[in-house]
């Protein structure tokens, strides 16, 4: 029998007889790849219900049906008999892989190395180190991603769930190996081999804090301080970007020191600034923003806070649309640490790296009702017993995702907080249009409410006012000493010496900055993400510039000369930072068809619509137009306006900014094609002139747009 071998820590490649195959139908590939990983006989109705759980009972075993067909045809020896042993086992009602075939996986690779590091956890004498370190590297040199990288099934299937554990379950795996070795690698001085393995390390785990201050001390080794500095940069912007949070005490301590060893080897020359620098020291991405504009919403939270501190369990729901600057926190504790091994057991349920740390623990409840009582139970132990250390504040990110089974967990553990008195306040942040008065949301949220207080507190964009006072906060104000008099310096805006006492500065120089709030207000509306984002631009740009203030610290400070450029109109479309347009995409394509020729209608129409004008520029029927529409709303793309009794909404893009990006990215056909839609319409019913020529440039018919009304 021909060997078949499969590679599943990246994206899944399958070997059968020295070729790669290729699979027609993708289940089929991911049946193969449970059957490997799991080992043993399965029930065919629970294959058909991994892979197919949407289809009925006789479809789904048909479809599993084909599926082993295909597997038989492609597992098949060259010139081998129907009566030849095959790979895949069929016996009535059961499914699986002959373990009398041969078969070669990573995992077992990886596994057998993993069980060796957790018997070593030492360096062991030499030669066996040298026998394990080798045995460690190659199991290394089979990964090249996560599990299944990249591949998913959609439609909700089990099996994405079942990837999601195994993805979990190994990266704890990897995290041991790459550990131990770089470990072994560092203490023996073996330096580049030890820089390998780390870069590794980091390509699987990017936020993995240790790994950056393994490979800052080997590249300070190696005698390479700026190398070690831009691995501490990398950190940094990491864990701001993807956790929000500055690295530990300790990685900065390492950081302070490499800097140090670096300036004493220059002869103790004071460093020029690098273009990673900004206020206060820190990297082009991490712009320091102060809290503006939250003044109200957040003496809210601090009383919520004190009556939990007080023994009275709240829930607070911060509400506002994606990028509002909605809180997150950050949770340490393991649960080991909390609870007894039966309680454990229940947990790895949902934390399957339990049983990867204590393999000993005891098998979980098997009753399927049962076993959803006792893991409610356990984890309302473990808040518990969190909140009997101190007043516990834990955070529901993302609360609009949540499913039903989540919040049944969390409606348990208000009841339970309530009957105990815990020191709890459970802190969520939903985005506002995942809040529909009708949504099935708000129902379930409401159902909360009965055994939790449970207090709202939404986020608006910020004013005019607060985005100055942002700008101000971030590009800094200087006053000059009276005393000595001064001048207008070419970056930032600085004040000259008054006159007199109590005499103000001049007006002329207070406009470049506060022009260039007014501009970033009506290009971002304030909101503090498209704010941010576009301030990081202009940074990245060098319209914003590092200076080192009196004190030695440096602050980022506005070149004048190019103010005036960056607010003129043509340098708007210029102004879209990528990670905005990114993510603008991105909610752009998870709409449905219907709903996205609605967007890019409105983007045409340009000023508030009807219902009715976006249903006939996008050509789409009124019942599937009013889905669409509800969900382009419920998406944050669009916004109803005026709707009130008897009055039909209008609707007009949430921000300008998303207004200008679609637009934009319509396409020279396509936008021909709606304007001359909107045009047709438009003159059927008598518009302004003003209105019909705009449709009519942008159409194309500059006849049409000079003809007299």
């Amino acid at each position: 029998m021909d060997l078949l071998r499969l590679a599943m820590l990246g994206p899944p490649e399958v070997f059968h007889d020295g070729g790669r195959l290729t699979f027609a139908l993708r289940k089929a590939l991911a049946l193969l790849v449970y059957l490997a990983v799991e080992g043993g006989m399965h029930p065919r109705g629970k294959l058909a219900a991994l892979l197919w759980p949407d289809s009925e009972p006789y479809a789904a075993r048909t479809a599993l049906r084909n599926a082993i067909a295909l597997l038989r045809s492609l597992l098949a020896d060259a010139g081998a008999s129907p009566a030849t042993p095959s790979h895949l086992l069929s016996e009535r009602e059961l499914v699986g892989l002959n373990p009398q075939a041969p078969l070669e996986l990573d995992l077992d690779v990886v596994q057998q190395a993993w069980k060796e590091a957790q018997l070593h956890s030492t360096v062991p004498a030499e030669q066996q180190r040298a026998a394990l370190v080798a045995k460690f590297q190659l199991a290394l040199s089979l990964v090249r991603g996560p599990f299944l990288d990249g591949f998913w099934l959609g439609e909700d299937a089990p099996f994405d769930e079942w990837v999601k554990r195994q993805q979990q379950q190994w990266q704890v795996r990897l995290q041991l190996l790459c550990e131990q070795l770089s470990s072994w690698q560092e203490a023996a001085g073996e330096l580049e081999r030890a820089r390998a393995t780390l870069s590794h390390w980091l390509a699987l785990d990017p936020l993995q804090e240790e790994a950056y201050r393994r490979l800052m001390r080997v590249q300070l080794a190696l005698g390479d301080e700026t190398a070690a500095l831009q691995v501490y940069a990398t950190c940094r912007a990491r864990l701001a970007e993807e956790l929000r949070v500055k690295p530990s005490a300790d990685t900065v301590a390492l950081a302070e020191r490499i800097r140090a060893t670096a300036a004493a080897r220059r002869g103790n020359s004071p460093a020029r600034p690098s273009i990673f620098t900004t206020a206060r020291s820190r990297p082009t991405g991490e712009l320091s923003a102060p809290l503006v504009g939250r003044a109200a919403a957040f003496s809210q939270l601090v009383g919520r806070y004190q009556q939990a501190r007080q023994g009275q369990p709240q829930a607070v729901l911060v509400v506002g649309e994606a990028g509002i600057g909605k809180t997150r926190l950050e949770a340490e504790n393991a649960p080991e640490d909390l609870l007894d091994d039966l309680w454990l057991a229940e947990l790895a349920h949902i934390l399957p790296e339990l049983r990867v740390r204590s393999p000993n623990l005891p098998a979980p409840t098997e009753d399927e009702l049962a076993a959803k009582v006792r893991l409610f139970d356990a984890v309302a132990r473990l808040v518990d017993a969190l909140a009997q250390r101190a007043p516990l504040v834990l955070l529901l990110d993302d609360l609009h995702w949540i499913d039903g089974a989540s919040l049944d967990l969390v409606r348990y553990l208000g009841r339970s907080w309530i009957r105990h008195g815990s020191r709890v306040l459970l802190l969520g942040t939903m985005r506002s249009e995942g809040l529909e008065p009708k949504s099935q949301l708000s129902a379930q949220l409401a159902d909360l409410g009965r055994d939790l207080p449970v207090t709202q507190v939404s986020l608006q964009t910020l004013s005019q006012a607060e985005t100055l006072q942002l700008l101000e906060a971030i590009v800094g104000k200087e006053e000059q000493n009276t005393k000595t008099g001064g001048e207008q310096r070419k970056y930032g805006l600085v004040r000259p010496a008054a006159s007199g006492p109590g005499a103000h500065p001049s007006p002329e120089l207070e406009m470049p900055l506060a022009r260039l709030g007014d501009f970033l207000f009506a290009q971002t509306g304030g909101q503090p993400l498209y704010l941010l984002e576009t301030l990081k631009l202009l940074r990245e740009r060098e319209w914003l510039v590092p200076r080192p203030s009196a004190d030695g610290t440096w602050r980022l400070e506005l070149d004048v000369e190019t103010a005036a450029a960056v607010v003129q109109e043509q340098s708007r479309r210029e102004l879209l930072p990528p990670s905005v347009r990114a993510m603008i995409q991105a909610r752009l394509a998870q709409l449905t068809p219907a709903a996205r020729q609605l967007v890019l209608a409105s983007a045409v129409l340009g000023t508030q619509a009807t219902a009715e004008h976006l249903w006939q520029v996008a050509e789409v029927g009124v019942q599937a137009g009013v889905e669409a529409l509800e969900e382009a709303v419920g998406s944050g793309l669009l916004r109803e306006e005026n709707a009130g009794a008897g009055r039909p909404g209008r609707y007009r893009f949430a921000h300008d900014l998303i207004h200008d990006m679609v637009y934009t990215e319509l396409g020279q056909v396509r936008r021909l094609v709606l304007h001359q839609r909107a045009l047709a319409l438009l003159h059927s019913e008598g518009a302004r002139p003003s209105e019909l020529a705009y449709h009519a440039l942008a159409a194309g018919e500059a006849e049409a747009a000079t003809r007299p009304a």
